[in-house]
This record gives structure tokens, C-alpha cells and sequence, in this order.
């Protein structure tokens, strides 16, 4: 039977097709979130899920390696794009396929897209932020070396191969005529060995090379533990000496005997990874805290900061009354310096419900330097509320406490802490000491002065350990 709809029927449902057709398109952004990583991508679910999964390998493996608990930072993130065009506005140069910036809130690794052909040059810039991260200080040959040993690792289910050999590294140890090895040893970022194109590709290969031996031969594998101790207070020839009693000409001439002598390997490894790495947490829709992002990985860049600020404003035009919208922006001043506007955002997104309890210990640390302790103080209250397992929080409630005169309350937020930052052992152990110096504890406030002095070498920080030590005294 032929149905007939009235003619009022047919038009609106006429209208409803144009209205449909002309709606704006659907939010292409999908974020993507594990343990430590915080992707963005236009590029589809899985194409997330297997980048994310690739990079919580890399990164634990790495930990392994280095025999390293962890590192506590933000989760880093990851853009991924689709095509060239969304990619162009973002990239440092017309050749980079993908790039690391660090930041002051997060760094970030940017790909032109996900495909696995990228996965090589990503890992490569990981590599070297995870080196960053750390702190590890290791001369540039180690530091380039190690960088293009693991950008070729390959993941097979739980274990990770390291060490599969780079096609164009061989060609060009094949070809070319190989740097010395003190010379090698003693390039810097300065070095025309480093930034000439006639020669940086000698220095890759080459580096590439000694640390896949000295990472995965029998012989040195072992050591390379004690090199990367010996590095720690010596130039490379003598850490080289200390770590396997050999002359720089000795490893020079295992290293063309490794590469000469038999082909090249790759290792196998296992691979510790959580089981929450393979349910990732999925947001379809994630345009928002994408573009937020965008915005934030322009603004680390001082050249970008313009079109940082104008990313800000149209967020603003096209989300009017979205706290993540005042927080990047009040971070956004906060970074340059604009401490009246960075307060201003800041308590506009507290007044529209942040829920985000780091937001609130920036904020507080901005109403701190402008004498608000006060409000500071309930800021990271706030934060605590929100968050308690964090330690930031903890930390600036308890000094604000001890500013504010309650050292008893002061000295349980310091024990709340649970992991404390060497960069911060100053700052904890003398404010601690001055809440049990006011409490009368003249014993634990004597030990705690003695444990802040191990963490600094700054004189005005010495003069203020000494002025509360004379104070016990007296």
C-alpha cells in the first residue's frame, strides 16, 4: 500500500533534510586516555588505542632500562592529526613529520599522523622528552644514540624487540668515513658535526651504532650501568676507562669489529605493562579540551603566542561560560607573567564550578604572591577537597599554614606528603623546622635544619638555616 502524507507533513520533513544537511559537522576530535599518556586525534579510535598502547611500551620499557620507579609528571600528551592540512599550522619546519615540545603544564609529542611509518620518528623525540624528564644529564652522543636506538622498537604482544637495525644508519657507517671516537665523544649542539647536513648524518649513525653496542653486546651490556654512573662526574673518555678499563682507540676497535664481524640483532624484552593500558579511557565529541590543548601547545612557544592568544578567544566566542575555557586562559597569563588577568580567569573558573584540583593550586600560588594568603590558603583546600592524594596540595597548604601561624595544623599537612621532589627538599625541611621551632620542638626543628642543608648550595638559602639555627640556640 502507497502511503500519502499530507502536504504540510511532506514540508517539514523537507525542512528537516536542509536543516540536516547545513548542521555543522560532527566533532571530529576523540581523546584518548591511559595511565601516562593523554592523546588527541582526528585519526579514529583504534589508530588511538594501538599509538597510546606503543607509546606506554616505549616509556616502560625505557623505565626498565634505566632501572628507574617512574616519573611524576603530567600524563604527556599526544596530538595526532589526519592529513597534512590539519598538521601545517602546527609544525617547526617543513621537514619534521613529528616533534616534541616541553611545557611548563605538559609536554607534548605532535604527529603529522598515526600512521606506524611515523612511529619511528615520534618514539625518536620521546625519547629524548622521557631523557628530559628524568633529569638524567648524558653527554649529546648518548642522548642522539640512545634516541635512535629505541625509535625502532617493535612491540610483539607483551614483549618489545630493541635494536632493529636502520636501513639508512647502515648505508651511511657503509659509505662514509667514521668520526674518530674522542671527536664522536666531544660533539656538542654547537658542533658542526651536529648541525651540518654534510655531517650530522655521520654523528646519528655513528652514535646510533656504539650505544646499540653498548647496549645489547655481551660483553658490554652489563657495564653500561656503570657508564651512565661514571658519566654522572666524568667526561666520556673517562668514563669509558672506569666503566670497562678500555682505551677510547680499544672501544673504537670493538665497535668496527661489532659491525663488521656479524650482523646486527635486535633483543627481545618483556614488557611490564598494567592492564588498564589496554582499556584506555575514550571521550568521542573532545573538540573542547582538544582545541584547549592546541591553544596551550602554541602558547609554549614564544613565537606562536600571538595566534596562542587569538586560539583563546575564539575558544571563549565559541564556549561562553565553560570553566576549562577561563582556566586556559588563565593559565595562559600566568605563563606570561599577567598576574592581575591570570587571578581574574582563575576566579571566574572557580565560580563556574572547576572540578580540576590542580587548577586550584595554581591559583593559589598566584593569590600568594599577591598577599592573599588568605584566600590561598582556602584555595588549596579546595585543591585537597577535590584531590586528596595530592601532594602539590599538601605541600603549599602546609607552608601557607606555617606563614599563617598555624604550625600545628602545618606540621600534619607536611606529614600528609608522600613523595617529595628533590627540588623541593629545601623548602620542606625548613618550613617544617620553623613550625616545630614555634611549637618548641627545638630537638626535631635541629634535625630538620640539618636535612634542608643537604639540598641546597644557595648562599641566601644557608643564611636563613643559619639565622633559625642561631635562633635555637638562643
Amino acid at each position: 500500500m502507497e502511503l500519502c502524507y499530507p502536504a504540510s507533513v511532506r514540508l517539514l520533513v523537507f525542512a528537516w533534510c536542509i536543516l540536516a544537511a547545513s548542521a555543522a559537522p560532527a566533532d571530529p576530535w576523540l581523546r584518548v586516555r591511559s595511565a601516562n599518556f593523554e592523546l588527541f586525534t582526528t585519526a579514529g579510535e583504534k589508530n588511538g588505542r594501538d599509538l597510546v598502547r606503543h607509546f606506554e611500551q616505549v616509556r616502560s620499557f625505557f623505565l626498565q632500562a634505566f632501572q628507574l620507579d617512574g616519573v611524576r609528571r603530567e600524563p604527556v600528551r599526544i596530538i595526532s592529526f589526519r592529513s597534512d592540512k590539519e598538521y601545517q599550522p602546527y609544525r617547526p619546519s617543513e621537514v619534521a613529520e613529528a616533534f616534541f615540545q616541553p611545557g611548563i603544564d605538559h609536554d607534548y609529542i605532535v604527529m603529522k599522523n598515526s600512521s606506524r611509518e611515523l612511529y619511528a620518528a615520534a618514539t625518536h623525540e620521546y625519547t629524548h622528552l622521557l631523557l628530559r624528564q628524568t633529569r638524567i644529564e648524558i653527554p649529546l652522543w648518548l642522548n642522539e644514540g640512545l634516541a635512535e636506538l629505541y625509535s625502532s622498537l617493535e612491540p610483539s604482544g607483551d614483549k618489545i624487540v630493541v635494536g632493529v637495525l636502520i636501513g639508512g644508519r647502515l648505508q651511511t657507517l657503509t659509505r662514509e668515513t667514521w668520526i674518530p671516537l674522542p671527536t664522536l665523544l666531544s660533539v656538542t649542539t654547537a658542533s658542526p658535526l651536529y648541525n651540518e647536513k654534510s655531517h650530522a648524518g655521520v654523528f646519528y649513525a655513528e652514535s646510533w651504532a656504539l650505544v646499540h653496542m653498548l647496549s645489547l653486546d655481551d660483553w658490554y651490556q652489563p657495564r653500561l650501568s656503570a657508564l651512565l654512573e661514571a658519566l654522572k662526574t666524568n667526561d666520556s673518555a673517562t668514563a669509558f676507562q672506569k666503566a670497562y678499563g678500555k682505551t677510547l682507540e680499544q672501544v673504537q676497535a670493538d665497535l668496527r669489529a661489532y659491525f663488521d664481524g656479524h650482523p646486527l640483532y635486535g633483543a627481545v624484552f618483556d614488557v611490564q605493562l598494567r592492564k588498564s593500558v589496554d582499556a584506555p579511557e575514550i571521550q568521542t565529541n573532545a573538540a573542547l579540551p582538544a582545541r584547549l590543548a592546541l591553544a596551550e601547545l602554541l602558547s609554549n612557544d614564544t613565537a606562536s603566542l600571538t595566534r596562542a592568544q587569538a586560539a583563546f578567544k575564539q575558544l571563549a566566542h565559541d564556549y561562553p561560560d565553560r570553566w576549562q575555557v577561563e582556566e586556559g586562559w588563565a593559565d595562559f597569563f600566568a605563563r606570561e607573567r599577567r598576574n592581575t588577568d591570570a587571578l581574574q580567569h582563575f576566579a571566574r573558573a572557580a565560580a563556574l564550578g572547576s572540578t580540576d584540583a590542580r587548577m586550584y593550586i595554581a591559583y593559589g600560588r598566584l593569590l600568594n604572591a599577591a598577599n592573599r594568603s588568605p584566600d590561598a590558603v582556602a584555595s588549596f583546600r579546595q585543591a585537597i577537597r577535590l584531590d586528596p592524594s595530592l601532594d602539590d596540595a599538601h605541600f603549599e597548604l602546609a607552608i601557607s599554614l606555617v606563614r599563617a601561624g598555624t604550625w600545628r595544623e602545618a606540621v600534619s599537612e607536611f606529614h600528609l606528603i608522600k613523595h617529595l621532589d628533590s627540588q623541593a627538599g629545601y623548602r620542606y625541611f625548613y618550613y617544617l623546622a620553623y613550625a616545630h621551632a614555634r611549637l618548641g620542638d627545638t630537638a626535631q626543628a635541629r634535625a630538620l635544619l640539618g636535612k634542608a642543608r643537604s639540598y641546597t648550595h644557595n648562599p641566601e638559602q644557608l643564611s636563613a638555616l643559619d639565622q633559625l639555627q642561631n635562633s635555637l640556640e638562643h
